[in-house]
């Protein structure tokens, strides 16, 4: 009986979606049970996580046991998923259908000027996606098993401005130690390629917010490859230029793994664009782009992705965050510097510098698909690698 209603309840919440204009997989979600907070969990060998379909798919906390084997859930997120709907900030899961700034709010291809939806810098630019960018979507849940998640987007051609529609899988799935991100983007009903690039925000403090370890300022970072940055303005428009880490710079995280204290006590706070320069060809399984530690809970976390370039952004909260830890964390204030996230992406308001020439890493259509792979692999006093 529970089974013919949740399947009945499918059917309406589908009809009801198309009805309104919305999403054809509105049905599938009422297909998958929650928890009792209304989360979804998954699980693997060391490692168990819980999602919400708000927000872009976002994870709301990661648990890993730490070096002296107590169980600590070490990113930001929010207890309540209902807390979602009205949380002003930034603290969202997938980043689309672009990441990062749209300088002016537009764009030019193929002879046309596309305008996107102006909600970043006092309604200059277009941020992360527009108003209505995934970061800020409910999404549809597409499968669920004990260990992963799919959620599915069907993005309307309009949806902030954006030419052609666009069906998408965002996969995240665990394996003992890893967390593995896939998603696959199908442009459909255009006759010309659309811009894509997509991100995923979490952030990480390897500590769990424990007292003592309210920020991440004694973590360690390493990017191996990222020797260079793109140039960004004071709004964090790309100039067109491209910049050398120097050194024992506060950008320097290439030469070897360094204390963040050391960039923060000169920098303040991060919120910059480093590029990946692996050689080719690359090896996406076996060479971290980015690896961030903490000597008081013994956790590593590894960063691997086929994308080019990594934004890193130390937690500022903004003007309209008002954050609090969960209560298995704390639940006091969120300070400056709490935590850290590490952002794959490609070259963001590429559509605005051709000189780059990134048109095959940004613009997809239905001859050519957007697939991009991502994982998280950690490990416990450097146990298992």
């Amino acid at each position: 009986m529970v089974k013919v209603l949740t399947v009945i309840a499918s059917v309406t919440a589908t009809i009801k979606s198309l009805i309104s204009g919305g999403s054809p997989f509105a049905g599938f979600t009422a297909l998958w049970p929650t928890n009792s907070d209304g989360k979804y969990i998954i699980q693997a060998e060391g490692i168990r996580m819980a999602f919400t379909n708000r927000n872009g798919g976002a994870p709301t906390n990661v648990w890993i046991n730490d070096t002296n084997g107590n169980e600590v859930d070490i990113i930001l997120g929010l207890d309540k998923v209902e807390d979602y709907d009205n949380y002003l900030g930034y603290l969202g899961g997938t980043i689309g259908r672009v990441a990062g700034h749209i300088s002016n709010a537009s764009f030019q291809y193929d002879g046309e000027t596309y305008f996107t939806s102006a909600n970043g810098n006092n309604g200059t630019t277009t941020y992360n996606g527009g108003e209505k960018g995934w970061e800020r979507m409910t999404l549809d849940v597409g499968s669920l098993t004990s260990n992963s998640i799919t959620f599915v987007v069907f993005d309307r051609a309009g949806g902030n401005g954006f030419p052609g529609n666009s069906g998408s899988s965002l996969a995240h799935s665990l394996y003992p130690y890893e967390w593995r991100i896939s998603y696959g983007v199908t442009p459909t009903r255009t006759s010309k390629p659309v811009p894509i690039n997509l991100s995923h925000k979490t952030y990480w403090n390897l500590d769990g917010f424990r007292p003592g370890s309210e920020t991440i300022e004694e973590h360690r970072l390493h990017l191996p490859f990222s020797g260079l940055r793109l140039e960004e303005d004071e709004h964090k428009i790309p100039t067109g230029d491209i910049k050398g880490n120097k050194m024992r710079s506060p950008y320097d995280f290439w030469s070897s793994a360094r204390l963040l204290a050391a960039g923060l006590a000169r920098k303040a706070t991060y919120d910059d664009l480093f590029l990946v320069t692996r050689p080719q060809p690359w090896e996406v399984e076996s060479k971290p782009v980015a690896s961030l530690s903490s000597a008081r809970s013994g956790i590593t976390v590894e960063l691997y992705t086929d994308q080019e370039a990594v934004r890193l952004v130390t937690w500022d909260g903004g003007p309209n965050s008002n954050l609090t830890l969960k209560e298995g964390q704390g639940g006091k204030p969120v300070q400056k510097n709490a935590a850290i996230s590490m952002q794959m992406m490609d070259w963001p308001d590429a559509l605005n510098h051709p000189e780059w020439q990134r048109d095959k890493h940004i613009l997809f259509g239905p001859d050519r698909l957007m697939t991009t792979f991502s994982k998280f692999k950690f490990s416990v006093n450097g146990r298992p690698k």
